[in-house]
Order: structure tokens, then C-alpha cells, then sequence
């Protein structure tokens, strides 16, 4: 046994005993000799314990018990074969094991998880591991994890042995570093390999092992693409190279499985632009995985700045092409459904201008690209006005509109009239699911929309209708939401009973405006829909209709839209339905959309604006309806403003980039007079070049690389005349595949070199931007992670397993024979010690004592208080006495009490004899009848004494020899 402290600091306080002792002298000076004594020593103990319980005071004892646990490799890269004798190996293995020793399994991949908590053989029982049913992410191997998760999991009253079954295809974090810190806990562990996916005989294996490609490039500058590939056999294949996911080129190879496989593909790239390549590589046998059968690089090329415009309308506008071709912007053109789909393929522009683009045609990850692309990569975003572009397109609480230099929240305008929407949404059993959370959250966007003027309906239908919200003012919004959410999904689908109480709610409401939004999915039971439609817009009430899905009655719901005066929506993806609703209430709303001529006014010179003469601008006539930003946490410049004092055009710095709106349009609808006005041109082309890109600084040359789930940032800092710039200080800005974004401080390693590094595990493009502090941000760059380098081809890692047994003690398993004949796994040959805490028993025992030292302190007690004390707890503790019986008094005994007393009277005198022998001859006694006997009361006390027993006599001798 080993004692031991947690807080060995704490036996400081044992300082406080000679204190205690000085205080004492003084005030137990009152006390006796003994009472003083014991108080001190009863406070002596009291503070004695309490200062080995704060210390953490506990005792060790020695175990034998061993804890083993089973690490499990479940990732892709483990032959899927392997399993069955793995399950096995442990079966026999806890077999062996002792009823106090601990059993665990744990599965893991990417992440490690418990299949098995640690439990002791004799609460398992009969229990045999069937499969494995964890399930963790299997497109890495994080070995590091696995061994510290099981670490931790090791009981104190136990040895902890680890069983690692793995390829050793670690590609996360570090095992061997994880394996110094196992050996220091005394902890073994024990390998056993297992195959790989790749490299088993019954499969064949291609995969595409890097794609290389020079990342700044000049306009025209010839290049090769170079291509290494890999294969476990001989075997033809077809290589295939994209550039911005179009086909540049496709040839015929031969691969061989010995050796490497590289191929150079010539390229040219004319125009400046960010170019994504894909090589993809297929071959005419088997292969394993198709995973690694592709691999993508980035080209940067310099020139002209490089625009998209992507325009709403049927074409686009004639002015701005114009505008573009004049003023040298190499321009890409392009209808809304061609927009990128990629952030890499917005970040392939300098520029990107929306021209009266609906955000009903976008999807939500295209809002969020064209967010980062200008916040996090530093391009630059124009948003030109119209009948589908800012609120009226959709745009309100979307990842655009925190982009913009305007707010699409205009409701809240006084002179805006009141409004009434009613939602007629089906729930009936087809909506359920991702359709009916998509058609809440749409009702949610509505709400959140309208002000406190304003006032709002839900309607739910299936079978039949039933309000889900009566039509009530919008104050508590989120009273609202929490009714909306309570809508379920299930039934038939009966439209008209909804549209009739909607209809009926809007008569009733006393709003200016007046608007239905009826929303289904499937065929509707019969109804007098086209009598309904004609009421409500006799009415002056609007209709809206939605169809989601192929299942749903377009003709029906077209039908409703044009009766009711109102607008139809085929929705062929649910995700749009949130932005559907939100454009639909801001054109109930009618006042978004002002079509009235105006001169804009500047008020605020910017860099769009200068050098015009304003005063003799023509009119426009028309604008949509916007609001400048909270001054106070906007750095948003409104230049041009209408009648009304909104924005017409605005322009700030959104992160690393910059964007501007014009709430008007620039085509024939309401800039008519614009179009010829020799101002047109100069302030569009300003406008353009305001937001375009900044140039990034070409001192400083940025690499990305990702390995091992790492993404590796490197910066060479070189001035122009050749020499190196030290001590800068530059941090980069990484926009992940999932648009999170991560800000890496960059370390100088070396002269004129900064280095960082981040978690790059996701599958996508990682893109980089590396700017200096108070500096300009270098051209942005990146690097993809095309797959896991689980899917590599590569054979198990037999050197790392044998490293990891070695370094902690263990043994490499090469096989079930070797795990029979050899060590047992759970052989005794190392011990532990296992703490037990005691703080605990010792404050209890201060506590118990510390009322008798206040009780030795305040209460006086005395010895005859002690034995009254004692005898009356012996009297409450003695068996109480059987009932008295009476048997007739022997005379032998009635001499002797008459003897007795005569001898104690006679002590005191003549008197008291006489009295005694008075008494003695009055007392009744009974003579037995079978010896009867005959006292003489005048006989002296001795004689009657002697001759009443011999017992009588023998007192009466000690007695008078103790009085002589």
C-alpha cells in the first residue's frame, strides 16, 4: 500500500496546529487541567484531518486485473473480407480472459467509436462480438484517435492492453507520437495486420495519383498538364482532361502495374481567367474503387479583367454589352440557368453583374458562392434593378442580400399601405418530409417580411381546411412561427375549402392590400375554383399560385394565377419555395416597384459618379424600392438617391471585395432616356472598374497543398529588385467546400518564406486568399481534395504496426495460429496500482468530532453526574424482573434475619437490641411442618446466630474479626 497526495500543497495549513496550540493556552485557561488537554487534543485531530483531506490524501493498492480492448480498422481502405476472422480472433481471444478482467471494443475510421464499453468478464458472461455495428465516417484512418479514446477508457483498477487490428494506412494525425504518451502510461499494445482493399488479388485497382499544373500563368502562355497514375495490373484505360468541366482532351493509354504511369497533356489558356482541370482516368477491367479515379488542379491565368454578366431577362441588355466591349472588359454573357455552379467557377471573374436576375432561378448554394466569392476571395458584384431583381426577385433574407449596399427590408416605410396575406398551403400526406419543412420555412421568410401594419393568415388543407393561423396583425412573430410549426402532413388534398376561408378572412380585413398565396403539390378534389378566383379579384384581392412538383395540377394552378390576377410558379425543387413567397409578398405590396419618372440626385460623390454633370442628367422612370444600411454599422456609400430619398446607387467594401447596387435598370423599361445620354457610358464604366478586383500584390506568391487532411499554405515574399521581404505580417483567408471560412495567421520559417497549415478533410476545392496586414491580398489560389487518401493504392503499413508494439511493449499478431501458440493477451506479467480516495472518511470524521470538542469546551461535568449518568443508562438497559413469587420464609432463614438484625441493632445500644428483639419476636415466621422448631427469643445474638445455621456463624466470626 502506497499513500499519496493530490495537493501536497495543502499540508501547509499543518502550520495552523502550533497556532491553534497558542490559542489555546488563552482560551481554555478557564478549564480544568483535564478538560483543557482534551479540547486541545480533540482540535488537534479535527485539524490534522481536514488538512489530509484538502490535501487529497489516498491510498494505492497493487491489481492484476487487465483491461483489454479490441481497436477495430472500419475504414475503406480495410479488405472487406478481413472482418469475419477479426470478429473471430476476438471471440477466442475473450475466452481467455479472467472474470475480474475488463473487455472493450472500439470500431473507427475517420472518427472512433465504443462498440463495446469496458466491462468485466464476469458480466459478459456467454457474450461473443456477431458483427461490428458501429458505423463511424470510413473515408480516413485516424489511428491517433482510436488509441487515445482507449487510453482514456482503461478502468484505475486495471492494466491496460490494447489489441490495435489496422492496415496501418493512418492519414490522420500521427499514431507513433500518440504511441510515447501510451508507453508512459504503461499501457502495451499489440498489432495485428490486416489487407487492403486495393491490394487484394480479386480486384483490380486504378487511380489517378496527382494532376499537376502551373498555378500563375500569362494570357497565351503554353503549358502541360501532367498526369501519374496508378494501377495494380496491366490494363488499357481511357484519360480524360476538363477544363471548367468542359472536355479539352481524351486519348487511349496503356498502364502498367509496375513502375510509374505519367502522361503530359499540352494546353493553352487565351483569356485571364481562374481554370479548374479535372483529369479522369477509366479502365476497360475491373476496378475497386471509383473514388480515386479522378484528381483536379487550379490555373491561374493574368490579363484583361474578366466580367460575367448574367442577365434575367430574355436577352441581355444592349447598353451594358456595350459598356463592356468599349471599355476593354473581356465579358462573358450569359442567361441565369448558365450561371456557375462551382465558387471556383465564380472565382474564375473579376467581375459578376446580376442584370434583373430572379432568385427564384438560383439555388441557395449559388447565393452563398456569389457571398464568399466577393466577402472571402475579393471579387467584385453588381446588382442592376428590375422587376425581378432585389425584394420583388426573392432576394429578402438570402446570402445576397447581406452582400448588398442596400436593405431589402422596406415594410417598415410609413408611407408603404397596409397589407393582408393569407398562405393556403397543402399538408396533405405527399407534402411530408423535406416539402413541408420547405413550405413552413417559406411561411416563416412571409412573416418575417411584413411589419407590424400589417396582417397575415395560414390555411392548412388536406381532406378538408382548417386555420393554422387566423388572419391576425403581424406584432408577435414569433407567437406566429410557433403556430405555423404545429402544421402536420398527412391526407387527401381538397384545395377549395381552403381558398373559400381564405376569401372569406380577406373580406372581412380592413388592409389596403389584399393577397392569397395557395401553394400544393398533387390533384385537387373538385371545387368552383374559377368562381373563387373571379371573387377574390372582384374583391380587389390578388391570387398566387405554386406548384411543387411533377405531381401537381399546373393547369389547375395557372388557371387560379390568372383569374386571380396574380402570379404562377412551377417549383421543380422545394428549395425554392422560400424565396417564391418572399417575391410574392413584395410585389402584394406594389409599392417596392415605383414606376414614376425622377431625376436622381447625388449625395455623395464616389468614384462611379465623378467627372459627370448630374444637373443635366435625364429622368429614369422607374426604380425598385430599397433602404440604406444602419450608418452606424454600415460603411455603405449611397451616391444617387430618388425622389423618395432611396437608394438608386450604392457601393461598399464587403470583406476582401466590393458591391454595388442600381435599383433602376439600364434597358428600355425605365432608363429610355439613359441610354443615349452621354453620362450613360462614363458611369457605367466607372461603376464597373469601381468594383471590379483589386490587382493583387505580385511580391507575394502564394502555394496551397493538401495531404493527410492538412492543407499546407506557402508564401515566398520577394520584392521586384530580387531580395527577400522579412517579418511581414500576412495571414491567409480559406473559404472551405462548404463556404466555412478559416483565418490562418502565417509564421516566417525562413527568409522571405511564411508558412500555415489547416484541417482540409472535406472533398472539394479549398481556395486561398493571403493578404498583407495594411497591404493588398495576393491573387487568390487553392487547391482541391479531389478524394481521401483512403482510396489510394497502397499495401498495409506492416513498418508502423511493428513501430507502435515496439515502442509500447507489445507484440505484432501475424496471424490466429501465432495468437494461440504465443503470450496469452491477458497474461499477468505487469500490475498497477489503483488509487482509492479516503478525504471523503476523513472529513467525516472531523465533522463527528468537532461536537465533542465544543462539548469538552462548554459543558462542566462531575464525577457523581457521571455515575448518576451511568447507572441510569444500567437501569434502562437491565432486563427488567420476573413477577415476585411468594414461598413460604424457611425458619432457618427467619433466625437468621432475626439474628442479623439484632447484631446490627446491637451496635447502638441496649435500646436498639431490645427494639430489634421486640420486632423479631412480633415478626410471623412459619415453621416448616416437617421440622418443625422452637426460637428462644431471650438466647444472646451469637448463640441464636451459631445454632440458626452454620452459614450465620462463619459471618458472625469474619465480622468480629474485622472490627479487632
Amino acid at each position: 500500500m502506497k499513500i499519496e497526495f493530490i495537493n501536497p500543497l495543502a499540508l501547509l495549513l499543518l502550520l495552523l496546529i502550533p497556532v491553534s496550540l497558542y490559542v489555546a493556552r488563552h482560551s481554555l485557561a478557564t478549564l480544568s487541567r483535564a478538560r483543557a488537554r482534551a479540547s486541545v487534543a480533540a482540535r488537534i485531530i479535527i485539524l490534522l484531518l481536514v488538512v489530509l483531506a484538502l490535501a487529497g490524501l489516498r491510498v494505492r493498492t497493487t491489481t492484476r486485473d487487465i483491461a483489454l480492448f479490441f481497436l477495430v480498422d472500419v475504414s475503406a481502405s480495410v479488405a472487406s473480407g478481413e472482418q469475419e476472422q477479426v470478429i473471430a480472433f476476438i471471440n477466442r481471444e475473450v475466452e481467455r480472459a479472467a472474470p475480474s478482467d475488463y473487455i472493450g471494443v472500439i470500431a473507427f475510421g475517420r472518427e472512433a467509436s465504443v462498440e463495446l464499453a469496458p466491462t468485466r468478464k464476469e458480466v459478459l458472461g456467454d457474450w461473443r462480438l456477431s458483427e461490428i455495428s458501429s458505423n463511424p465516417p470510413k473515408d480516413y484512418t485516424d489511428i491517433a484517435s482510436a488509441l487515445r479514446l482507449a487510453a482514456a477508457l482503461v478502468p484505475e483498477s486495471a492494466v491496460g492492453r490494447l489489441v490495435l487490428i489496422s492496415d496501418g494506412n493512418e492519414n490522420l494525425e500521427s499514431a507513433s507520437a500518440e504511441a510515447r504518451l501510451l508507453q508512459a502510461q504503461g499501457i502495451e499494445v499489440h498489432t495485428r495486420p490486416l489487407q487492403t482493399e486495393s491490394r487484394e488479388e480479386s480486384k483490380g485497382e486504378v487511380s489517378v495519383r496527382s494532376l499537376t499544373a502551373p498555378q500563375m500563368l500569362a494570357e497565351g502562355e503554353a503549358f502541360d498538364l501532367q498526369v501519374t497514375v496508378d494501377s495494380t495490373r496491366d490494363t488499357e484505360a481511357s484519360l480524360r482532361i476538363f477544363r471548367n468541366d468542359s472536355l479539352v482532351a481524351e486519348r487511349q493509354v496503356q498502364l502498367a502495374a509496375s513502375g510509374e504511369n505519367v502522361f503530359l497533356v499540352p494546353q493553352r489558356n487565351e483569356q485571364k481567367g481562374f481554370y479548374t482541370y479535372r483529369a479522369e482516368v477509366e479502365a476497360l477491367q475491373a476496378d475497386g474503387f471509383v473514388q480515386n479515379n479522378s484528381r483536379e488542379a487550379f490555373a491561374l491565368v493574368e490579363g484583361r479583367p474578366k466580367t460575367l454578366y448574367v442577365y434575367g431577362d430574355p436577352q441581355p441588355s444592349a447598353a451594358i454589352s456595350r459598356v463592356l466591349s468599349e471599355g476593354n472588359f473581356a465579358a462573358d454573357l450569359r442567361p441565369v440557368a448558365a450561371a456557375p455552379t462551382t465558387l471556383a467557377g465564380f472565382q474564375d471573374y473579376d467581375l459578376v453583374v446580376f442584370d434583373n436576375v430572379p432568385a427564384t432561378l438560383l439555388t441557395s448554394g449559388q447565393m452563398k458562392m456569389v457571398q464568399a466569392y466577393v466577402r472571402d476571395l475579393g471579387g467584385g458584384f453588381v446588382m442592376i434593378g428590375g422587376d425581378k431583381s432585389f425584394g420583388p426577385g426573392g432576394y429578402y433574407k438570402t446570402p445576397v442580400e447581406e452582400t448588398l449596399p442596400v436593405s431589402l427590408d422596406v415594410r417598415q416605410k410609413k408611407h408603404f399601405p397596409s397589407l393582408a396575406i393569407v398562405l393556403v398551403i397543402d399538408r396533405s400526406g405527399s407534402m411530408s418530409g423535406e416539402k413541408m419543412e420547405l413550405a413552413l420555412e417559406a411561411a416563416y421568410a412571409t412573416v418575417e417580411y411584413l411589419s407590424e401594419r400589417d396582417s397575415v393568415g395560414v390555411v392548412a388543407f388536406d381532406s378538408t381546411a382548417a386555420p393554422a393561423v387566423a388572419l391576425t396583425r403581424v406584432e408577435d412573430k414569433q407567437a406566429i412561427r410557433r403556430q405555423v410549426k404545429n402544421i402536420q402532413a398527412g391526407g387527401g388534398t381538397n384545395m377549395y375549402p381552403g381558398l373559400q376561408m381564405a376569401y372569406e378572412w380577406l373580406l372581412a380585413s380592413d388592409a389596403q392590400l389584399k393577397h392569397v398565396i395557395v401553394l400544393s403539390d398533387g390533384q385537387s378534389e373538385d371545387g368552383d375554383f374559377a368562381g373563387i378566383a373571379r371573387a377574390m379579384r372582384s374583391a380587389d384581392m390578388t391570387l398566387s399560385a405554386v406548384a411543387v412538383g411533377e405531381d401537381a395540377d399546373g393547369t389547375l394552378m395557372e388557371m387560379l394565377a390568372s383569374g386571380g390576377g396574380g402570379r404562377f410558379y412551377e417549383a421543380t425543387s422545394p428549395d425554392s419555395l422560400p424565396r417564391i413567397f418572399t417575391r410574392e409578398a413584395f410585389l402584394a405590396s406594389r409599392d417596392t416597384i415605383i414606376e414614376e419618372p425622377f431625376v436622381p440626385r447625388l449625395v455623395r460623390p464616389s468614384q462611379a459618379t465623378g467627372g459627370i454633370d448630374w444637373s443635366s442628367a435625364p429622368p429614369l422612370a422607374g426604380y425598385v424600392g430599397t433602404a440604406e444600411r444602419d450608418s452606424l454599422k454600415s460603411p455603405a456609400i449611397v451616391s444617387l438617391v430618388s425622389h423618395k430619398d432611396d437608394p438608386v446607387y450604392a457601393v461598399w467594401q464587403y470583406g476582401l471585395g466590393r458591391a454595388s447596387a442600381f435599383t433602376s435598370d439600364a434597358k428600355g423599361r425605365w432608363a429610355t432616356g439613359w441610354m443615349n445620354w452621354p453620362g450613360f457610358g462614363q458611369f457605367w464604366t466607372q461603376a464597373l472598374r469601381d468594383t471590379l478586383r483589386r490587382e493583387g500584390a505580385n511580391d507575394l506568391s502564394p502555394r496551397v497543398e493538401i495531404d493527410a487532411g492538412r492543407g499546407h499554405v506557402t508564401v515566398e515574399a520577394i520584392s521586384p529588385d530580387g531580395s527577400f521581404k522579412n517579418n511581414l505580417r500576412l495571414r491567409a483567408h480559406v473559404v472551405a467546400p462548404d463556404f466555412s471560412t478559416t483565418d490562418l495567421t502565417l509564421d516566417q520559417t525562413a527568409a522571405g518564406r511564411y508558412e500555415g497549415s489547416f484541417p482540409a478533410v472535406m472533398r472539394g476545392a479549398y481556395l486561398v486568399t493571403v493578404s498583407e496586414e495594411g497591404g493588398q491580398a495576393a491573387p487568390t489560389t487553392g487547391s482541391v481534395n479531389s478524394y481521401s487518401p483512403e482510396f489510394a493504392i497502397t499495401g498495409e503499413d506492416a513498418d508502423l504496426l511493428s513501430r507502435l508494439s515496439e515502442a509500447t511493449g507489445g507484440r505484432v499478431i501475424a496471424g490466429s495460429a501465432e495468437a494461440a501458440e504465443g503470450p496469452g493477451l491477458f497474461e499477468r506479467n505487469a500490475t498497477r496500482t489503483e488509487p482509492r480516495e479516503i478525504w471523503q472518511a476523513l472529513l467525516l470524521a472531523a465533522l463527528l468530532l468537532f461536537p465533542l470538542d465544543v462539548g469538552i469546551r462548554r459543558l462542566n461535568i462531575t464525577r457523581d453526574q457521571v455515575n448518576q449518568a451511568r447507572q441510569w443508562v444500567e437501569s434502562k438497559l437491565r432486563r427488567p424482573s420476573a413477577p415476585a413469587i411468594q414461598v413460604e420464609e424457611l425458619p432457618e432463614m427467619a433466625q437468621l434475619k432475626a439474628a442479623r438484625a439484632r447484631v446490627r441493632l446491637g451496635e447502638s445500644g441496649p435500646v436498639g437490641a431490645e427494639q430489634a428483639t421486640a420486632r423479631a419476636s412480633e415478626r410471623p415466621v412459619k415453621v416448616s411442618p416437617d421440622k418443625p422448631r422452637t426460637i428462644n427469643p431471650a438466647a444472646p445474638p451469637e448463640v441464636e446466630a451459631r445454632e440458626s445455621s452454620p452459614l450465620a456463624s462463619r459471618l458472625l466470626d469474619a465480622r468480629k474479626k474485622k472490627q479487632t
